[in-house]
């Protein structure tokens, strides 16, 4: 059966479920106006429409002359484009760009001189931060504060669990997002995370007494207040 959907068609379908379905704001505005401007050109040229949109879904490689000559083409001054793109290149480089294995100590004396020459004033800002922070900033940021803590220790906040989506996914083996990143993609690292933290709030209902009392003692003050509450509704309902 030969299928008749135009290239057209194909573009706009994919431009209007991403205006609709996608979470990201500016991403929905875009597609949407890229549906609009499209379906103008096809009003006013159909055989001009239908070949941008076929060159969109099945594109050739993009390169520099390419993009330049669109723009001389159009009266732009590109004189600047070359130093803005190294720039933007030199602070935040692509994801695939940094190694896995990078030395936390080389990234960050990077990450520092590329905030120092680029944005001093927020690397000011962020200097003076860092000095007000506290003697137990390690524990307190890189560490996770005990559940239950000991009756006469000092009293510490308690940092929330790790955040995992509340739907299910398909596993990492099948899952786009991780095969890009070589690596676990968020969605799937926040499930390994949650799990892990799921698993030692286990072990230590399990193993340690002072939970196994605290969970106890909770469970009983859970039943009683049930039970004041199922006699305090008996007694309304023979008053009335």
């Amino acid at each position: 059966m030969t299928n008749t959907t135009t290239h057209l068609t194909r573009l706009r379908t994919r431009l209007l479920s991403a205006a609709y379905a996608n979470a990201d704001f500016w991403t929905q505005r875009s597609a949407l106006l890229t549906d609009q401007a499209l379906a103008a050109l096809a009003d006013r040229d159909p055989a001009a429409a239908e070949d941008l949109a076929h060159r969109q879904t099945d594109p050739d490689f993009l390169n520099d002359t390419r993009v330049l000559g669109a723009a001389i083409q159009a009266g732009i001054d590109t004189s600047h484009w070359e130093e803005r793109r190294d720039k933007i290149r030199d602070y935040a480089r692509e994801t695939d760009w940094l190694n896995t294995g990078t030395d936390p100590d080389t990234e960050a004396k990077r990450l520092w001189a590329s905030l120092y020459d680029h944005y001093p004033a927020i690397a000011q800002a962020l200097a003076a931060f860092l000095t007000g922070l506290p003697p137990t900033w390690n524990e307190d940021l890189f560490t996770r504060t005990y559940l239950f803590p000991a009756p006469n220790g000092p009293a510490k906040p308690q940092l929330p669990g790790p955040e995992t989506a509340p739907y299910d996914e398909q596993s990492w083996e099948d899952c786009p997002a991780c095969a890009e990143a070589q690596d676990s993609c968020r969605f799937h690292k926040g499930v390994n995370a949650g799990m892990g933290y799921q698993a030692d709030l286990i072990k230590t209902l399990l193993s340690d007494h002072q939970a196994i009392e605290y969970v106890q003692q909770r469970h009983c003050e859970l039943e009683a207040r049930a039970a004041q509450s199922a006699t305090t509704d008996t007694n309304t309902s023979t008053t009335q």
